[in-house]
C-alpha cells in the first residue's frame, strides 16, 4: 500500500477535487454533511479554533496494488486505523473512494485541528511516521507489502518536483544527483576520486563522522538543493558507497591516525605547492606551535577583512565563495602583497576551511591544493588582461 499525503489551506477546493472525481463515493465521515459545500462549512468549525494555523488541511490517499481490490467495509477500517495511528483523535475527517484509476484507492481529508479542545496534529516527522504506519497496516490487513522509500534502492521524483520539471522543463535536482553519482561510481573508484569526479560536475559532499572519525553517512548538494544519501535511495546511502569504492587505509584511520586527526591541521604555502604542519596536542605544545597558531588567526582575520572589502563592490555582491576568493586576492595583490603571501591568506577560505571539516585529510589537502592554484590563476589572468588592454589603449 502506498501512502502520499499533503497539508493545505482549503477545505472547500480539496473537497471538490475529491468529491467531483468520475465514480467517487463519500464512504466514511464523522460529519453531517455529504457534500463540499457542507463539510467544507462544518470543516471551518474547527479550523476557527486555532486561526493562526495557516494549513490545517491534511489530505492523504492510500492506495493498494492493482491486483487488490477491497470493500468499502476494509477501505473503513483501514482509514479509520491510518487517523488513529496518525494521532488524529477528535478531529472531523471525510474518506472518499476513487475508481477513476487502476489501483484502488481512497482519499483521507482531515482536519489538523480537534474540535475537542482546539489542539494541533504535529505533522513532525509526519512523512516517516506515516510510511511506518502503512507498513504495520499491510501486515494487519494481509495487503502486499510495499518497500518504504528509504529502503528503495532508487528513489523516485516526488510529485511536486516532477510538477516543477513539467513547469520548468528543467531534470529535478534528485534525478540530477542520482545520474552524477551513478557516473561517478563507475569502474569502482576510490572515495577520493569519487569526490573528485562529483565534484567537477558542481556536486558538493559532506561526510558524517562519528567522535571517533570513523564515516557514518553522506550527502550531497547541487545548486544550494541538499540530499542525505538515503533521501536518494539505498544505493546512495555510505553503507552501500562502502561496498562499491575501492577501499584505502588513508580513509579508514588506524588509531595512530585518528590520534593524530585530533589535532589540528594548519596549511601553509611553499615552493609552490600546499604542506601540512602538523601541530602537538595542547597541553604539550612548544612556543613553535603557539606561533604557528597564532599565524592561522591573523591570516584568518587577513581573510575575513578582505571578504568584507571584496562584497561592498557591486560586481562581486550575491556571487558564491569561488568569486569572492578570485576578490581576496585580486585586493591582496594591489594591497602590496606577493602572490605567495595572497596564497597563504586563501588557505583561510570558507571553502577550504568546510573540506577541511568534512572531508578526509588526503582528500580535502589535493582539493585545497586544486582550488587554490585554479583561484590564484584565474586572478593572475585577469590581472594580464587588464595589463594587455592598458597597453592596448596606450597605443
Amino acid at each position: 500500500m502506498i501512502g502520499k499525503q499533503v497539508q493545505g489551506s482549503d477545505f472547500q477546493k480539496v473537497l471538490n477535487y475529491v468529491h467531483n472525481k468520475s465514480g467517487a463515493r463519500l464512504i466514511g465521515s464523522n460529519m453531517v454533511g455529504k457534500d463540499p459545500k457542507s463539510l467544507s462549512e462544518e470543516f471551518r468549525i474547527s479550523s476557527d479554533l486555532r486561526k493562526r494555523v495557516t494549513k490545517s488541511v491534511y489530505h492523504v490517499s492510500l492506495s493498494v496494488s492493482p491486483s487488490e481490490k477491497l470493500s468499502e467495509r476494509v477501505w473503513l477500517k483501514i482509514a479509520r486505523a491510518y487517523l488513529q495511528g496518525m494521532e488524529f483523535n477528535g478531529n472531523q475527517y471525510a474518506i472518499y473512494r476513487h475508481t477513476d484509476r487502476e489501483h484502488d484507492h481512497i482519499h483521507i481529508i482531515a482536519s489538523r485541528i480537534r474540535i475537542t479542545d482546539g489542539s494541533v496534529v504535529s505533522d513532525s516527522w509526519n512523512y516517516r511516521r506515516s510510511e511506518k504506519l502503512v507498513r504495520q497496516l499491510e501486515q494487519q490487513f494481509g495487503l502486499a507489502q510495499t518497500p518504504c522509500s528509504w529502503e528503495k534502492n532508487k528513489r523516485a521524483p516526488t510529485t511536486g518536483e516532477m510538477r516543477r520539471q513539467r513547469r520548468t522543463g528543467e531534470v529535478n535536482k534528485r534525478s540530477q544527483l542520482q545520474r552524477a553519482i551513478d557516473q561517478s561510481l563507475k569502474d569502482n573508484p576510490s572515495l577520493e576520486e569519487f569526490i573528485r569526479r562529483l565534484t567537477a560536475q558542481g556536486v558538493s559532499v559532506r561526510l558524517r563522522k562519528s567522535k571517533e572519525g570513523k564515516i557514518e553517512g553522506i550527502s550531497y548538494e547541487l545548486d544550494s538543493v541538499a540530499f542525505q544519501g538515503r533521501q536518494l535511495g539505498k544505493d546512495y546511502s555510505w553503507s552501500s558507497l562502502e561496498s562499491v569504492l575501492t577501499q584505502e587505509t588513508s580513509y579508514q584511520s588506524s588509531q595512530n591516525d585518528l590520534i593524530a586527526r585530533q589535532d589540528a591541521d594548519a596549511i601553509a604555502y611553499g615552493a609552490g605547492e600546499l604542506v601540512t604542519v602538523k601541530t602537538i596536542v595542547a597541553e604539550h605544545k612548544d612556543p613553535e606551535d603557539n606561533k604557528l597558531e597564532q599565524q592561522k588567526k591573523q591570516l584568518r582575520a587577513k581573510y575575513v577583512n578582505l571578504v568584507s572589502q571584496v562584497r561592498k563592490l557591486s560586481s562581486f555582491q550575491l556571487r558564491e565563495t569561488k568569486y569572492i576568493d578570485i576578490g581576496v586576492i585580486l585586493l591582496a595583490l594591489k594591497s602590496g602583497k606577493n602572490l605567495e603571501e595572497a596564497k597563504m591568506i586563501l588557505t583561510q577560505s570558507d571553502k577550504v576551511k568546510q573540506w577541511h571539516q568534512q572531508l578526509p585529510k588526503d582528500t580535502y589537502l589535493k582539493l585545497a591544493r586544486q582550488y587554490i592554484r585554479q583561484i590564484t590563476n584565474q586572478a593572475t589572468d585577469l590581472i594580464e588582461k587588464h595589463r594587455w588592454r592598458a597597453k592596448a589603449f596606450e597605443r
